[in-house]
């Protein structure tokens, strides 16, 4: 871990949709760090129809360190973790699913693992050793497998050794990521593939093996 006199400032992107049954437990799991870090909590609401922006806005009036953007007009997953990033203000940004299948220990696993490894991306992996699938059917397993096996032979070899292209659970080096960031077309593929693509190999990166849970 970085030794410094200042917290380290991290920002976590979490996109919802309908999410109002899952979002409250998973930014109080963030607020239990921010004795640790210097936490900034974006949630990115697509016009839930469920509540989830007036539960988040109650929040934030409370706690400095919970961000809404509230989008109308616009919507999807690639775009609101793209207009999420472009907005934080942490050196690290973490992106993660709002939906129960990402747990909040992983993400500061992963920044702790990026941190001490000098690393500009840590991916959490569905298909590492080690990792846990309990929110996948077969055929789905089926379809990342092979969605898997295109990318890595799509991309630079230096990505080769990942095994999790399409992941949702990812921290950044903001210093490293931005510029790739504000290219991605938020139509494309995925989020995380359209940034591998986008860098050609220039990120150093390495995974962490997930638990991904079912979805809630």
């Amino acid at each position: 871990m970085e030794k410094s006199k200042n917290k380290i400032h991290f920002s976590v992107i979490l996109p919802t949709y309908n999410e109002a049954k899952n979002i409250l437990p998973i930014i109080k799991k963030f607020l239990s760090f921010k004795g640790i870090y210097d936490l900034e909590l974006i949630v990115v609401d697509d016009n839930s129809k469920d509540g989830t922006s007036d539960l988040v806005r109650k929040l934030s009036e409370k706690n400095r360190e919970v961000l809404l953007i509230n989008r109308l007009g616009r919507s999807g997953l690639s775009s609101a973790i793209k207009e999420g990033c472009l907005n934080a203000r942490g050196k690290y940004i973490a992106v993660m699913d709002t939906d129960g299948q990402h747990e909040v220990k992983t993400i500061i696993k992963s920044l702790e693992k990026l941190i001490s490894e000098n690393k500009d991306m840590i991916i959490g992996s569905r298909f590492q050793k080690g990792a846990k699938i309990k929110g996948l059917s077969d055929k789905r397993k089926e379809g990342s497998s092979l969605a898997n096996i295109f990318a890595r032979y799509s991309l630079s070899k230096n990505y080769r050794h990942l095994t999790d292209f399409m992941s949702g659970c990812i921290v950044m080096r903001r210093e490293s990521c931005i510029e790739f960031i504000k290219k991605i077309d938020v139509s494309g593929f995925k989020f995380t593939y359209e940034l591998l693509s986008l860098s050609k190999g220039f990120l150093k990166i390495s995974e962490l093996s997930l638990i991904f849970k079912p979805r809630i």
